[in-house]
């Protein structure tokens, strides 16, 4: 034993000359040199990289690879070995067999991704063709729509004009008669307007609002001018206490003239005025209105509406739609359904309420500040 092994064991080989290479070794090198080394060196005679493990003098192990050579020196049996530490070469090792793993995981993620990519991609082509079928409905839809807008508006515009002719050449017709050519004139005058409606409605499916600073006060007084409402005989009460906030001047102007429309066209016959009450202010509201335990509060514009018309027998979830069947069908316009879709454009909300007979209400809520969504 040369003096780098000592030096590395910790001994001298005085004090341990009377022990054998193996009382070096720790257990399971020692099993491996009597079992495998020694029957080795005796039949081939050398051993190439044998691994051992050798117990230094205060217990820690020292790996060694060592090469041996058996050898006859004067009827002496000598066994020549030469060694080297590889205490890095473990790590290495470990290191290998570490990223091995990682690579073999890795790959067995990469299968499943391909997986779950071919998957995807097959849910993605059938996402494309329901999005193709979808759309060519919402172009079949948009073209019946304008071909209801245009096919309709004429023949109604001649109904009216027929019978204001008709009204107008026989002046000594019966009550009854005039009556009927009234109320006829009247439903082809609402019909009109329910198609006008429905027409705006579809162009709001492409619209983007163009925000810009408005003034309530002044949209009002353009809607009553272009609703004849004051034709009505009316009384418009409006006390503002909020009026300038964010939206698009245009889509709230056309929302407020729909409004005026809808308290012309449900009139409360046993009223001799139709009552108009408008007014706003500024209040805190929740922007999370859908999701249940999150708050942020914002200022929002609180607009309210409400008449002394016929009023409505039914939950503002029904008067916003379209289409009702049944007797709600008359009682229900297209124009609501405008309006509810401008102030969702504006990311706010609209609320009816009324009770048959004493006239119908709205409140409007429009953040005073519009954001990018």
């Amino acid at each position: 034993m040369n003096q780098t092994m000592q030096l590395e064991l910790g001994i001298t080989f005085s004090e341990k000359s009377h022990l054998r290479i193996d009382d070096f070794l720790t257990v399971g090198s020692r099993i491996f040199f009597q079992t495998h080394f020694i029957p080795l060196i005796k039949m081939r005679g050398f051993a190439q990289e044998i691994y051992l493990s050798f117990k230094s003098a205060n217990g820690s192990h020292i790996p060694v690879l060592l090469n041996v050579k058996r050898q006859n020196n004067m009827h002496l049996e000598e066994m020549h070995c030469g060694g080297m530490i590889i205490s890095n070469r473990n790590r290495f090792e470990k290191e290998l067999l570490l990223a091995k793993n990682a690579a073999e995981e890795a790959v067995s993620k990469n299968v499943q991704l391909l997986k779950i990519r071919s998957e995807l991609e097959l849910h993605q082509r059938e996402l494309e063709m329901q999005l193709g079928k979808l759309s060519a409905l919402h172009r079949q839809h948009q073209k019946i729509l304008k071909v209801i807008a245009h096919d309709l508006q004429e023949p109604l515009r001649k109904s009216v004009f027929f019978a204001d002719l008709i009204k107008s050449q026989n002046p000594e017709l019966p009550d009854n008669v005039n009556d009927k050519l009234d109320r006829i004139i009247l439903f082809n005058k609402h019909m009109r307007q329910m198609v006008i409606s429905l027409q705006r409605i579809e162009e709001l499916e492409n619209k983007t609002p163009n925000f810009q600073d408005v003034d309530l006060e002044s949209l009002i007084e353009k809607a009553v001018t272009i609703s004849e409402v004051k034709r009505s005989n009316s009384d418009i009460n409006i006390e503002l206490s909020s009026q300038f906030f964010q939206g698009d001047a245009e889509l709230l102007k056309n929302m407020f003239v729909e409004l005026f429309l809808n308290s012309v066209r449900f009139i409360n016959p046993e009223n001799a005025i139709l009552l108009i009450q408008i007014s706003s202010v500024t209040v805190q509201r929740n922007v999370y209105v859908e999701s249940a335990e999150r708050y942020l509060y914002e200022d929002f514009i609180k607009i309210t509406f409400s008449d002394n018309g016929i009023g409505f027998n039914t939950d503002s979830s029904v008067v916003f739609k379209i289409f009702q069947r049944g007797e709600q069908f008359d009682r229900i316009s297209p124009g609501l359904a405008y309006c509810r879709r401008i102030v969702e454009l504006h990311h706010g909300s609209i609320i009816a309420k009324s009770i048959g007979g004493k006239g119908a209400g709205f409140t409007l809520f429009i953040p005073v500040k519009q954001k990018l969504f």
